[in-house]
C-alpha cells in the first residue's frame, strides 16, 4: 500500500509536532492513575494447546488465565466458536475475544465476519480484524466502514488488529485509517511484535502514548533485541519477537508501564505462536506477568 506509506510519514511529522504541545497535559494524566493498582486481566491465544475448545479452556484458566484468544478464517472456524462460547457461559469471569483474518481473495471471508456478529454480541466481544490483500486503500476503507456500522448495529467495536506483512501494519498505520475512516466505533489495538518487526522496538512507550486513547486490546510477547525489522522476508520466522515473557532481552516495562500510566484497564493477551517444545511457557509467562504488575503497583519497583 505505497499511499499508505506514504500518509504515514505525513502523520508522523504531525504526531511529532502534536505530542511537542501536549507533552505538559500528558505528563499530568501520566500520574493520575499511580495511587492504583494495575486492573489488566492476561488472556492467551490458543495457539498450539491442541486440544477441544472446552479442554483448552479449562486449561488456560487452571493456569490463571483469565480470558482466550481463537482465530476466525474459514467456516469451521464458527462451529469451534460456537464450542467455545457453550463451555464459557457455564463459567464467570473468562473472557472470549475471537479475531477475524480477512483475506479479500477469501471467498468465505465476508461470511465470516457477518455471521459471528451476533455471537460476538452475545459474549460482549469486539469485531477484532485483520485486512489482507485488499485490492486497494480506498477497498480497506470501505470494508472498515462498513464493519464499524455493522458492529455498532449489534452493540460492538470494530476493532483493526495491526498485523506484520498485511494491510495494516502498525498502529500508527491503523490510526491514520480510523480518522481517515472517521467513524466512532472503530478502534485500534497495539501488538508488541507487530510494532517491533515494524521497525518500533526502541519506542514501544511511545507507542502507546500515541495510541492509547483509541486502542482496545494489547497483546504482549517476549522479543530479542536484535529481532528481525524489515520487509516481508519468508525465511524469518516469529521466534525473535514472539517468545515467552521470560526469555529475550527486551523489557516489556516501560510498555506496560505507559499502558498504566495512561489508565489503560483493558484485556493484555498473551501471544504465542509458534511456540512449540517449550514445556512450561505459560506458567512462566503468567508468573512474569505477574511480577510486572508487581513493579507497576503502588510502592513497586
Amino acid at each position: 500500500m505505497k499511499a499508505m506509506k506514504r500518509r504515514i510519514e505525513h502523520a508522523t511529522r504531525s504526531v511529532a509536532i502534536a505530542l511537542s504541545l501536549l507533552a505538559g497535559a500528558d505528563a499530568l494524566h501520566a500520574q493520575a492513575p499511580r495511587g492504583t493498582a494495575p486492573e489488566t486481566p492476561l488472556l492467551v491465544y490458543d495457539f498450539n494447546l491442541g486440544m477441544e475448545p472446552a479442554d483448552n479452556v479449562d486449561h488456560v484458566k487452571s493456569l490463571g488465565f483469565q480470558g482466550i484468544v481463537t482465530k476466525l478464517k474459514d467456516p469451521p472456524d464458527l462451529l469451534k466458536l460456537d464450542a467455545y462460547v457453550a463451555h464459557i457461559e457455564t463459567m464467570d469471569d473468562f473472557q472470549l475475544i475471537p479475531y477475524v483474518s480477512y483475506s479479500f481473495n477469501n471467498p468465505a471471508a465476508p461470511d465470516i465476519w457477518r455471521a459471528a456478529l451476533p455471537v460476538l454480541a452475545g459474549i460482549g466481544a469486539p469485531l477484532w480484524v485483520v485486512v489482507k490483500q485488499s485490492p486497494s486503500d480506498a477497498a480497506v476503507r470501505d470494508l472498515l466502514g462498513l464493519m464499524a456500522r455493522e458492529a455498532e448495529a449489534h452493540g460492538i467495536r470494530a476493532v483493526i488488529y495491526p498485523h506484520y506483512d498485511t494491510d495494516i501494519e502498525t498502529a500508527l498505520e491503523a490510526s491514520i485509517l480510523i480518522h481517515e475512516v472517521g467513524h466512532h466505533n472503530l478502534r485500534n489495538s497495539l501488538h508488541t511484535c507487530h510494532e517491533i518487526r515494524g521497525g518500533h522496538k526502541d519506542r514501544l512507550a511511545g507507542v502507546v502514548t500515541e495510541h492509547v486513547d483509541e486502542t482496545a486490546l494489547v497483546a504482549i510477547a517476549g522479543a530479542d533485541h536484535d529481532a528481525y525489522v524489515g520487509p516481508s522476508n519468508p525465511f524469518i520466522g516469529w521466534d525473535d519477537v514472539i517468545k515467552p515473557l521470560d526469555e529475550g532481552d527486551v523489557s516489556l516495562y516501560p510498555f506496560l508501564q505507559a499502558l498504566h500510566e495512561a489508565g489503560y484497564q483493558g484485556p493484555v493477551v498473551l501471544q504465542t505462536f509458534g511456540i512449540n517444545n517449550n514445556p512450561g511457557h505459560l506458567q512462566r509467562s503468567i508468573r512474569k506477568y505477574a511480577a510486572y504488575t508487581e513493579q507497576l503497583a503502588p510502592g513497586g519497583r
